[in-house]
């Protein structure tokens, strides 16, 4: 019966190891798969980090292109726009020794001093009497006019102070 019972010990020992042997073997099976599942996992963020990386790179090359035709683009405006004002500058000059020389006081006929008026288009006797504050019949004594409704663009006409 001892005998028996070893043998039934040492079978169930055997049993046991077995048991033991199959469990660790399908704990490393496992361990294998989870270790092939974390590598796969680290390659595909690997991949996507990589896109990442490269998409960054493409923004950073288009915004440095696009911030040098900024900088072109407001040089031009500048230039532009310092051109713009030299050329009024001078034609505003230009306007202003014309009126300078148009409202220059110069004497009338009758020894009276006065402005010189330049009729301009759309203009007439009333609206340029009426402008200086004089009357109409004065202008067109002073200024010998033959048809008071009949006014030249350019004529030149005497207002007396």
């Amino acid at each position: 019966m001892k005998k028996l019972f070893l043998m039934l010990l040492a079978a169930g020992l055997l049993t046991g190891c077995e048991t033991l042997q199959l469990q660790t073997s399908a704990t490393r099976a496992r361990t294998a798969e989870d270790q092939r599942i974390a590598q796969e996992n680290q390659r595909r963020i690997a991949g996507r980090l990589e896109t990442v990386e490269m998409e960054m790179a493409r923004i950073s090359r288009d915004f440095d292109a696009l911030r040098v035709q900024l900088e072109n683009r407001c040089a031009a405006i500048e230039q532009k726009s310092e051109q713009d004002k030299r050329e009024m500058v001078t034609r505003v000059g230009g306007e202003l020794d014309k009126l300078i020389k148009q409202t220059a006081a110069a004497p009338a006929p009758s020894g009276a001093y006065g402005i010189e008026h330049t009729v301009r288009p759309g203009e007439t006797l009333s609206t340029i009497a009426a402008a200086y504050g004089v009357q109409v019949k004065t202008l067109i004594e002073v200024n010998k006019i033959q048809n008071p409704d009949i006014l030249s663009v350019g004529q030149k006409l005497f207002i007396p102070e």
